[in-house]
């Protein structure tokens, strides 16, 4: 008797079912039995590719037969166990060891009932194996569109363990997607990232919708990397929460950039040197935020003495050369509340803020001293490549910044006018 037991993918062609006869015992089917031609198979793991399996069950030493064979071939063969007449204790025995039918006499109408549900049942197998491969190919599709995305995308139940990501993220965390499943956070990065990541994913799920966090991340392949991590709530059907959806989208170029533009508009492009608006900016930040009875700020205009004779004469290539040592000086003095910026051209500002402000005058004499000592140069009118300083003490409480920076100007004329390289200090 043909039965229907899987229809291939893309055609009607009926597969017919595997008809066979197994006994430990080595006996040969009996003979209503052996008018269906079963394939009578003799070692156990043979059967798996049949559909129908007659088996000897004359005796409960069947019971452990039954067993092992259900654990070669699994759920996907119909067992017939071929008692005789056996007592109803023993027929309960063979369905609790997974038997699907009985046989116990060889009337055709019992072998027909018995074939009829077998075909039933291998039907009803047959369209559960087929949604079941529908299923299997929708859920193929996504994982394959995933996979070619080269964002990191993973789900987390509640308790932490991942129940699938994608190819980018089994990257990320250094193994196959294989060995990610079933996997915590823990079990990839050092406990501490991970619990930190874990008070994250507690976060969203304790407050629901979606969470945005920027951190810094350590990838196998390329190293440390700049990412921003979307988590979201998911949802079961009942209502409930299944878990957590993430994806890393890596901005470590968004970041460098942001950085780039970010000196750029902070620093001189030419000495690195902070640049006239970002001065006033900390210096103001400063004064906003100084404790009371701490209300003492200095500030200094420096300016660098016949820089126009060091381009005029030995070309604009070494003025460039001599401004940058110049910087690189002023700068190697800069400390806790110390800041030089460049003001325009050969003049630059400096900030005193805290126990600094009291010391100025002494830090811009070691500026000073070194400049002269190891970046002035020879020029026609004389020395140049020194500087010349105007320092002015103020209180923010009695004065701005900018008047004070106007006293500190008029200080450095009268050390430009009693001769240069020196300080001088404002009314």
């Amino acid at each position: 008797m043909q039965l229907a037991r899987q229809i291939e993918p893309d055609t009607d062609t009926v597969t017919l079912a595997t008809i066979s006869w197994h006994s430990s015992r080595g006996l040969p089917p009996p003979a209503f039995i052996a008018s269906l031609s079963p394939s009578r198979i003799t070692a156990a793991e043979a059967l798996q590719n049949s559909s129908l399996c007659f088996l000897d069950c004359a005796d409960k030493a069947a019971i452990a037969q039954v067993v092992r064979l259900l654990e070669i071939c699994g759920n996907g063969i119909y067992l017939v166990a071929v008692t005789g007449a056996v007592t109803a204790e023993f027929q309960a025995e063979l369905f609790d060891a997974g038997v699907d039918d009985l046989l116990m006499d060889d009337g055709s109408a019992q072998l027909l009932r018995c074939l009829l549900r077998a075909k039933r049942h291998l039907t009803l197998l047959q369209a559960h194996q087929k949604t079941l491969d529908a299923l299997q190919d929708k859920l193929d599709a996504w994982q394959d569109g995933l996979d070619h995305l080269p964002t990191p995308i993973y789900l987390k139940d509640v308790g932490g363990r991942y129940l699938g990501c994608n190819t980018a993220f089994s990257h990320f965390v250094g193994t196959e997607r294989d060995r990610v499943i079933g996997q915590t956070l823990a079990d990839f990065l050092p406990l501490d990232v991970a619990e930190a990541h874990r008070e994250s994913d507690l976060e969203v799920m304790r407050r629901g919708g979606v969470i945005r966090v920027e951190t810094d991340v350590c990838v196998p392949d390329t190293g440390v990397r700049h990412v921003m991590l979307h988590k979201a709530c998911v949802a079961s059907p009942e209502g409930g929460l299944r878990g957590i959806a993430g994806v890393l989208i890596d901005i470590t170029e968004r970041k460098e950039l942001e950085a780039r533009l970010t000196a750029a508009a902070e620093r001189d492009p030419l000495t690195n040197a902070y640049n006239r608006r970002k001065f006033f900016q900390v210096a103001g930040s400063a004064i906003e935020t100084a404790k009371e009875g701490e209300q003492s700020f200095a500030v200094a205009v420096i300016d660098i003495d016949h820089f126009k004779s060091i381009n005029d004469e030995l070309g604009h290539g070494e003025g460039d050369l001599t401004l940058c040592s110049i910087v690189d000086t002023l700068r190697a003095h800069e400390a806790e509340g110390v800041l030089v910026a460049r003001a325009g051209g050969e003049e630059f500002f400096a900030f005193f803020s805290g126990e600094n402000a009291a010391q100025a005058e002494d830090i811009l004499e070691r500026m000073r001293t070194d400049i002269a000592r190891y970046c002035a140069v020879a020029a026609g009118m004389g020395t140049a490549g020194t500087i010349s300083i105007g320092l002015a003490n103020f209180d923010p409480l009695q004065e701005t910044i900018d008047h004070a920076l106007r006293r500190a100007d008029l200080a450095l004329y009268r050390a430009k006018r009693d001769g240069r390289n020196r300080l001088c200090r404002a009314d």
